[in-house]
């Protein structure tokens, strides 16, 4: 029979742990025992949420796409909780517009795609890549 895997005593950070996806998942695992950063932009709820979770969970105000925050948020996780054992990515925008409106008679924004390919795509990447330095 295959074991049973669990998540009670690991250290993780969760990028967009503030809202959605990323909030739901931050609650998870301190509800079944896990250490979390709740990682999200300064304006955020964040701290609120790592305040409404306890003392396994602390925020570090987090901008996917900066080197410098990301080691930080990895930095706080360590110092902290004592190591890091996970990173959940979960932050990520998104716009909705039409690839061309022909009643505005106007294309889609290439920057705000540019904007959402950077923060969904390079920021994962971003997140992923560091957790293994040795801060």
């Amino acid at each position: 029979m295959a074991s049973i895997r669990t998540v009670k005593g690991l250290v993780g950070i969760v990028t967009g742990g503030a809202s959605g996806l990323g909030q739901a998942t931050a609650q998870r695992l301190v509800q079944q025992g896990a250490k979390i950063v709740v990682c999200d932009l300064p304006g955020s709820k964040g701290q609120d949420i790592a305040d409404k979770l306890g003392p396994n969970a602390t925020f570090a105000p987090t901008d996917v796409t900066s080197e410098t925050d990301v080691k930080k948020a990895i930095e706080t996780a360590k110092g902290m909780f004592g190591r890091l054992d996970m990173a959940v990515s979960c932050a990520g925008i998104g716009v909705a517009f039409k690839t061309y409106n022909f009643n505005k008679q106007l294309p889609h924004s290439l920057a705000d795609f540019q904007r959402v390919l950077v923060v969904n795509m390079v920021g994962t990447f971003n997140v992923i890549r560091l957790p293994s330095l040795p801060l």
